[in-house]
C-alpha cells in the first residue's frame, strides 16, 4: 500500500536534493518555490491516502497520517477546532494549502453538521505563532469558513449568517490555530451596546 505515494516521494527527494546541493547559491525565490511545491506534494499524498483509506475494507490497509491532528470538540454549545498549523498569509496562499486546511478542517467537523443551521454564528480564529510582528489581517481565514459551510455546520457565510474575529498571539514555537464557533448572540448584544454608546 505504501507504494501509492512513491511518485510524490521521488519528486520531493529530487527537489530536496536540488536545494541541498545548491545551498550556496540559493535565493529566497528558490526556497519559496520549494515550499509551495512541498505543500502541493503533501496535499497530493494526503489525497491518495484518503482515497486508499476510504476504499480499504481491512483496517490494516488504512494509513494513519498527520491530518488526524485536526480535532473538533463541542463544549457548552461552542465548537472548538484545533488546526495543527498556522494559517498562511494571503500572498503565500496556494490552491494546495487552501485545500489542505479546508478539507482537513471539514473532515474534523463533519459530525457537527447542522449545528448552527441558519442562525447567526460568530467565529473566533486565534493564530498562535512565534512572531512578534504578525499582521493578523494578512492571514487567510477563508479555508476555515469554507470548511464550516462545506459540512453545513453553518448554512452560509454571508453577512446574515456569520461574522468573525481574528487574533494573533506570539506565544508558541510550534504554530497552530484555534477556532471557536458559537451563537452570534455572544457578541451581538455587546455590539449593540457599543453602537448605543457611540
Amino acid at each position: 500500500m505504501q507504494n501509492i505515494i512513491l511518485p510524490e516521494l521521488e519528486k520531493l527527494k529530487k527537489q530536496t536534493d536540488f536545494i541541498i546541493n545548491n545551498k550556496e547559491i540559493l535565493e529566497n525565490k528558490d526556497i519559496e518555490k520549494y515550499l509551495r511545491s512541498l505543500e502541493e506534494i503533501r496535499y497530493e499524498m494526503f489525497s491518495k491516502i484518503k482515497i486508499n483509506n476510504r476504499n480499504s475494507i481491512n483496517e490494516d490497509e488504512k494509513i494513519s497520517y498527520i491530518n488526524n491532528l485536526y480535532k473538533a470538540t463541542l463544549v457548552n454549545d461552542i465548537l472548538k477546532i484545533h488546526i495543527p498549523e498556522a494559517l498562511p498569509k494571503f500572498k503565500n496562499i496556494s490552491n494546495y494549502s487552501y485545500k489542505n486546511i479546508m478539507l482537513n478542517t471539514a473532515e474534523s467537523v463533519k459530525e457537527y453538521k447542522g449545528l448552527f443551521k441558519d442562525n447567526l454564528t460568530f467565529v473566533v480564529i486565534i493564530v498562535h505563532e512565534k512572531q512578534a510582528n504578525m499582521d493578523i489581517d494578512n492571514k487567510y481565514v477563508k479555508p476555515i469558513i469554507d470548511a464550516l459551510v462545506l459540512q453545513n455546520v453553518i448554512q452560509d457565510d454571508n453577512i446574515t449568517n456569520m461574522f468573525y474575529l481574528a487574533q494573533g498571539r506570539n506565544d508558541t514555537k510550534k504554530p497552530f490555530t484555534e477556532v471557536f464557533v458559537m451563537s452570534g448572540e455572544y457578541m451581538q448584544s455587546w455590539i449593540e451596546k457599543l453602537q448605543k454608546m457611540s
